[in-house]
Parts: C-alpha cells; sequence; structure tokens
C-alpha cells in the first residue's frame, strides 16, 4: 500500500527558476511517498539558476522517483555541448548564457572568441558529466491511464501517437495547438506559454489537452497542475524578484 501515489503534481518549463520551483513544491507540500510528481523539461535557459535546478532535478529523479522529461532547451544545451561552434548563435539566442554563467561562475567577464566557447563546453562535459548523462538520457514522453505528458506535444495526425518523431515532442506548436487529436487521452504540456493561448499565465485546460506553462522565466509565474481522482486543481507562484 505504501507504493500508491494519491496525486499526481505536473510542472513544466522551471527555466532556471529555482527558488520559485521550490516554494512552489513548498506550496502543494509535495511528497514523494504520496505524490507522483512529472517534470514536463525545459529545467534550463533563461533564469540565473539553470545548475541548481539541474541539480535538484536530477536529485528528484534518482532520490525520489520524479518522473523528468526532456525539452527543448535540455536537448539544445546537449546540442550546443557536442558542436559549440556550429550551434552557439541558436543556443544564445534562447538563453543559453544564463545556463553558462551558472555552471562556470565569472563566465561573463571573459573575453568572447571562439576559443572561449570550445573551453566552456569542455568545463562543463568533463566537470559536470552526471548531469550531461542525466540530461542525454531523459524521456520524451510518459502516459498513465488518462494522460499523455510530453513536453511540446505530439502530431495529431498519428494513428499512432508514440510514433510523433523526437524534434515535434520536443519542439511542436501550431499543427498540436490548433488541431484536436483523436487519442482517448487528455495531452499535458508545456513549451508554449499559456499567456500566448489566453491571455494570462494561468493553467489552459482545452478538451483534449491541458497546457501548463506559466512562463515564469518571462516574469509571470510557474504552474503546478494537480490531479486526483476529483480532477484537476491549480497553484502557482509568482516570479520572485
Amino acid at each position: 500500500m505504501g507504493n500508491i501515489k494519491n496525486r499526481t503534481l505536473v510542472i513544466s518549463d522551471i527555466h532556471g527558476c529555482y527558488d520559485e520551483f521550490n516554494k512552489l513544491l513548498g506550496m502543494v507540500n509535495y511528497s514523494s511517498s504520496t505524490d507522483r510528481l512529472i517534470l514536463l523539461g525545459d529545467y534550463i535557459d533563461r533564469g540565473k539558476d539553470s545548475l541548481k535546478v539541474l541539480e535538484f532535478v536530477r536529485e528528484l529523479n534518482n532520490k525520489y522517483g520524479a518522473i523528468t522529461l526532456r525539452g527543448n532547451h535540455d536537448q539544445m544545451l546537449l546540442d550546443w555541448l557536442k558542436n559549440p561552434i556550429e550551434n552557439l548563435y541558436h543556443y544564445m539566442q534562447n538563453g543559453g548564457m544564463e545556463t553558462i554563467k551558472s555552471f562556470i561562475p565569472g563566465a561573463e567577464n571573459q573575453v568572447l572568441c571562439w576559443d572561449t566557447y570550445m573551453e566552456w563546453a569542455n568545463e562543463i562535459k568533463l566537470g559536470y558529466w552526471e548531469e550531461f548523462d542525466f540530461l542525454s538520457d531523459l524521456d520524451y514522453y510518459y502516459e498513465d491511464d488518462k494522460h499523455i505528458y510530453v513536453h511540446a506535444g505530439i502530431n495529431p495526425n498519428l494513428a499512432d501517437w508514440k510514433n510523433t518523431n523526437k524534434e515535434d515532442f520536443i519542439w511542436i506548436r501550431e499543427p498540436f495547438l490548433n488541431h484536436k487529436h483523436s487519442h482517448s487521452k487528455t495531452v499535458i504540456h508545456g513549451h508554449t506559454p499559456c499567456v500566448y493561448l489566453h491571455k494570462k499565465p494561468d493553467i489552459y485546460f482545452r478538451e483534449d489537452k491541458i497546457a501548463i506553462d506559466g512562463a515564469c522565466a518571462y516574469g509571470h509565474q510557474l504552474n503546478c497542475l494537480e490531479i486526483t481522482e476529483e480532477g484537476y486543481k491549480q497553484y502557482h507562484v509568482s516570479k520572485l524578484k
């Protein structure tokens, strides 16, 4: 009986907002013994504490059984570490420098050149190989009896949604957001901020999908969706100054 989970708690797009994440888990009274925690990816970039979030998420997974999925920002860091020059512009345009600064104190004071980025990538891979391995092993989706959990969405045109390609699982927007899927389970996703979907950062409920990205890194809030036999409940922590 000790393994029965009474609640499922779902959080997405933490983006280095460590204090807000910690506060949100306290607000919902998260207990690993009675709650299933599902994190939908994008642990890093944009926010100031990407490394702290990543280490905490890895601990939640390894020690407490939290389900941790892959987001497009997690993949961008992996891609940049593998090819620091080829993927440099794309990663920097998407908040990657904040993540680098969390791994390498004083990075913002160094002279920027190709060699600098190469050295940073090598330093992160060597010094934080456990975090690198953790990100490399993240799954793209999870499902239970009633829900599909994924970072960005699924291809709604496929008879078997599991055949969605990996890039779509972490990047898809309009084809998924603007079209109903034919599956019996509700898709719970992050990636697209709720403010873009219904002009407020609160969780957005639709017939076949639920969007939970509160855009905390953009100054809004970090959301948590609570799922029980009674239904859904939402919590949030506003961006801390």
